[in-house]
């Protein structure tokens, strides 16, 4: 299963009432299954699925009544920059097959690339390897200390005239100056929602399955665009074409 076919797809009861429809999916951290979607009602409301709540998933997810507070496994990588591990850049991860041996679908200027997930790091950016051993750091090797003689160090441990004195505690108030000092912020995921779509230009047209225009390209995205786009299953191309640079 391809983890951009879930972005879209309503969300429906085992009766088939309408709960919403899929805004993000979170894979697990090895890829091989969904830990968890995150959908909002047609009040755009979001809710989080746990895994144990998608009885199946076709033409829509038949859900049951559990619920998550947050989210849980990772953020969708797609839309990431991915690059080979000797700095090369490949392109933008334009998708994740999931299943028992996950792969990673790359599109750069002129092809696109399949690698093995286990080949690949996913972080701020994805880093492919040639092997899951390239990818594997080597262990430290453990380094042999020689028993130190106790006059010598005695001796080597004593203070030295040349040692300078040690600086001085900190100041309480520059203490808590310290403690106060907000966190560098953090940059946020790719993710498909209002939040990060609403008032943006589309950068590439966008069209539905007969052709007819969802966004040009120039235009700013409305409400009434996401929900165009939502109902037309192309929410996921609207925001590639709005927040990276895949095409």
């Amino acid at each position: 299963m391809q983890l951009s076919t879930l972005i879209g797809k309503p969300v429906l009861t085992r009766a088939g009432d309408r709960l919403g429809y899929v805004t993000a999916a979170h894979p697990a951290r090895d890829l091989k299954k969904i830990s968890s979607l995150v959908c909002a009602d047609d009040d755009e409301n979001e809710f989080c699925l746990p895994a144990r709540a998608i009885l199946s998933v076709s033409d829509a997810v038949i859900a049951g009544g559990a619920r998550l507070k947050a989210p849980t496994g990772i953020e969708s990588p797609i839309g990431k920059r991915a690059y080979s591990h000797t700095g090369e850049e490949l392109g933008a991860l334009s998708d994740a097959e999931l299943g028992e041996t996950p792969s990673l679908l790359i599109t750069g200027d002129n092809a696109q690339l399949r690698c093995d997930a286990t080949c690949a790091t996913i972080g701020e950016t994805v880093i492919v390897y040639p092997s899951p051993e390239d990818r594997r750091p080597a262990a430290a090797k453990r380094r042999h200390t020689p028993k130190k003689n106790t006059v010598a160090a005695t001796m080597s441990d004593a203070p030295s005239a040349a040692t300078p004195p040690p600086p001085p505690p900190m100041s309480e108030p520059n203490m808590q100056k310290m403690q106060s000092s907000p966190e560098p912020p953090r940059r946020d995921g790719f993710r498909i929602d209002r939040t990060n779509l609403l008032g943006r230009r589309v950068k590439k047209s966008v069209y539905d399955e007969t052709g007819a225009p969802i966004a040009l390209a120039g235009e700013r995205i409305t409400p009434e665009t996401i929900t165009k786009a939502r109902r037309k299953n192309k929410l996921l191309a609207l925001t590639v074409n709005t927040l990276t640079n895949l095409y």
